[in-house]
């Protein structure tokens, strides 16, 4: 199958909107201070010090306007009443902590969320999920040209751009060149990243469907591709297994049903082959609609998938893998 394409350069793909609600470190701060309780702007800039009360205005303003805090309960200005955390706004504060956990892992040493490094590290990011790269790069390396060739849409100055960003903040990392260009490839710690997207996914599809990107097979396969490099399977686990989503976009049909996913070979315990492919007829498959997929990966709950096929087993060890390798004990 084909790369997926990149439309345009300033695309949003599904978990982009939220997750770059963290990329200015003010808005953690703002929500995880209206967690035990409503706050005027005065008692908010109290618990925050650094922030001018009229940055903490707009900031207020963008997140009530992504339904994160509520409105005023009475009648004056908005900043001379109590504001609260809405259910969008306790689920983006959950995507919060995926963040700060994940900064906490950075190959260079923890982040913290509140600093200029996150700051680079967070955009880097969701340029790289925007643009396809990390999609493009979850199974193979690619030089920058190859990528040039790859993401149609994305100049390549802004791909240079991009690509130089993930080098910096440790998304990606340099190998061994055979010919002109150096290959790039991703780390463990942008495989991890899928946590924070993904719980960034879910709180887009509760709470924003109408104003967030849709599910497409592009964020499929690319949040399978790179997550399933976190998995650690019994040894006992062996074959085929296809894991399939009903995304809200895709271009694949098996009888009559739009499909995206990956097709997973493992021996003895160890994943050897993961393409990004749907088949009518896999010997062993988990299949799920994309929010099914999203709490089941996030909650664990595997009973709300179907596990079909010669296999059962595997189809339950890759799900439960990817559950535990993302969102288990100690990021386990």
């Amino acid at each position: 199958m084909a790369t997926p394409d990149a439309t345009s350069e300033g695309e949003v793909r599904a978990g982009s909107l939220v997750l770059a609600l963290f990329a200015n470190p003010l808005n953690a701060q703002i929500l995880r201070a209206h967690a035990d309780g409503p706050l005027r702007l005065n008692g908010l800039h109290e618990r925050i010090g650094w922030a001018a009360h009229t940055t903490l205005r707009a900031a207020l303003a963008n997140l009530g306007a992504l339904g994160a805090l509520a409105p005023p309960r009475s009648g004056g200005s908005r900043f001379a009443v109590e504001n609260e955390l809405t259910a969008a706004g306790r689920e983006m504060l959950l995507v919060a902590e995926e963040v700060e956990a994940w900064l906490a892992r950075a190959p260079q040493g923890p982040i913290a969320i509140d600093g200029e490094a996150a700051k680079a590290a967070v955009k880097a990011l969701a340029g790289g999920w925007s643009s396809t790269l990390m999609r493009s790069l979850a199974n193979r390396s690619f030089t920058l040209t190859e990528l040039d060739q790859l993401i149609l849409g994305v100049s390549y100055p802004s791909l240079e751009r991009r690509l130089t960003r993930m080098r910096s903040t440790g998304l990606i990392e340099p190998v061994g060149a055979g010919g002109r260009g150096t290959p790039y490839v991703v780390t463990e710690w942008l495989r991890r990243s899928i946590a924070p997207l993904v719980a960034a996914g879910r709180c887009e599809r509760r709470y924003l469907p109408d104003r967030s990107a849709p599910i497409t097979e592009v964020e499929v396969e690319g949040a399978f591709m790179l997550a399933l490099g976190l998995v650690t399977l019994p040894q006992s686990a062996n074959g085929t297994c296809m894991l399939a989503v009903h995304p809200e976009a895709a271009e694949t049909k098996i009888n009559g049903r739009c499909l995206a996913g990956v097709t997973v070979e493992v021996e003895r315990g160890e994943i050897v082959s993961c393409a990004p492919q749907v088949r009518e007829k896999p010997p062993t498959w988990a299949l799920g609609s994309a929010e099914t997929w999203l709490d089941v990966v996030i909650d664990g709950g595997f009973e709300a998938l179907s596990f079909s096929g010669a296999r059962p087993q595997l189809a339950l060890d890759l799900v439960s893998g990817l559950h535990f390798a993302l969102f288990g004990p100690a990021g386990t």
